[in-house]
């Protein structure tokens, strides 16, 4: 098993809103942009603004919790433990 390393969820979540940005996808960007601004964790249902935010999320190795019924919750004062070379695929620009 490789080193695995503690990262952010706030470092997650601006870069998923960055790519969120990129892809056009201004609703969840700015639905995401408002939780890091103002909140310390954002909860997500089953829409599509918010299966954006979810996808963008775990495409940079965060994992929303499952709450009630089809909800997830993303804390950004919390951190996400990963492998080194998972961190490094994600954040040097290999994915």
């Amino acid at each position: 098993m490789g080193t695995t390393i503690k990262v952010s969820n706030r470092e997650i979540a601006i870069r998923a809103f960055d790519h969120l940005r990129q892809e056009r996808k201004t609703d969840a960007a700015l639905r995401l942009a408002h939780h890091l601004l103002h909140y310390d964790r954002i909860s997500l249902g089953i829409g599509e603004v918010d299966w954006e935010i979810d996808m963008a999320i775990q495409k940079f190795g965060g994992n929303p919790r499952t709450g009630y019924r089809y909800s997830a919750h993303f804390s950004f004062n919390a951190e996400t433990e990963m492998e080194k070379e998972r961190y490094e695929e994600i954040f040097n620009g290999k994915e």
